[in-house]
């Protein structure tokens, strides 16, 4: 950005936020006339739907998307996807049984292991976190075996 432009912003910006400032001012100047109105972010209805790639020795490629639309990328209004994991034994039935992995804001999350944990099997669950940190419904659990 060049000085010029950089000088530009901040006078429009102090235009913008000037309380004198009218929407027919702003008309005339050519300045976005803001709707002072906000669309609130939804709480997300969605979950996300997890893969797991094996393919990396005690790795696992954890990727994520929409339930609802089948395709990369996270729904309008949500941060990211929040992963928890359970290491071993049986699927778990509720998150309480896990424990947080870490929060994504785009697939794929990379969770790397010892080398204690090779050979055992690890299960996966994720739900979306709204930018207003709203949480959607918890995903299936997905679970896969960590190569040695």
């Amino acid at each position: 950005m060049t000085t010029l432009e950089s000088a530009d912003r901040s006078l429009v910006n102090q235009v913008q936020a000037a309380p004198s400032t009218t929407d027919a001012d702003r008309e005339a100047m050519q300045l976005t006339v803001r709707s002072g109105t906000s669309m609130p972010t939804a709480t997300p209805t969605s979950h996300p739907t997890l893969s797991v790639d094996t393919s990396e020795r005690l790795r696992h490629v954890v990727r994520f998307m929409d339930s609802v639309v089948l395709k990369r990328g996270k729904p309008v209004g949500v941060f990211g996807c929040e992963l928890w994991h359970k290491l071993g034994g049986a699927p778990p039935v509720d998150f309480k049984e896990c424990l947080p992995l870490g929060t994504d804001t785009a697939s794929p999350y990379l969770a790397e292991y010892e080398g204690t944990e090779a050979g055992k099997v690890i299960h996966y669950l994720g739900r979306w976190v709204s930018t207003r940190g709203e949480y959607g419904p918890w995903s299936p659990v997905v679970s896969a075996t960590l190569t040695g």
